[in-house]
């Protein structure tokens, strides 16, 4: 019988939008927006052709990306899928969160965090189970990273 053996990895850095949040982590390469023609409203899919994960969906995953890519849109966007149709992320990750996504994230009242002590592209893995614990905006916020191996 082969033991499964787990890792785990604490970062701090900032929250942006408050809130606590445990799931798979979904990582992206390139920059991310949230806006209704880059995922779906109604069911969380990527639909932007070429973007990692594509036809994946974002529902209840910790989604770790660089920055923003979009508009205005995506804040609206981010709250609806949270809210309305149930089919949003858990909390995201970003190296720097844009105000677009911090003011989506505080609506939708999921926890966004960025400026980690280590970089997050790169340190967690898809798949990866993620803690966020973020208790007030502006504050230190930790990210835990479970890695099963």
């Amino acid at each position: 019988m082969v033991a499964s053996t787990e890792s785990k990895i604490v970062l701090t850095g900032t929250a942006r939008s408050k809130g606590k949040a445990a799931a798979e982590a979904m990582v992206f390469s390139h920059r991310f927006g949230w806006a209704f023609n880059h995922v779906g409203n109604e069911d969380g899919k990527i639909l932007t052709a070429g973007w990692d994960h594509h036809g994946e969906t974002v529902a209840g995953k910790i989604v770790v990306y660089p920055t923003v890519t979009g508009s205005t849109s995506g804040a609206i966007s981010l709250y609806y899928k949270v809210k309305q149709s149930n089919h949003g992320p858990a909390g995201f990750i970003c190296r720097e969160v844009f105000p677009f996504d911090i003011s989506g994230a505080i609506a939708a009242e999921i926890p966004a965090v960025d400026k980690l002590d280590q970089d997050p592209i790169t340190t967690i893995k898809n798949g990866d189970m993620v803690e966020i614990d973020a208790p007030a905006v502006g504050e230190k916020a930790t990210v835990t990273i479970t890695r099963k191996g």
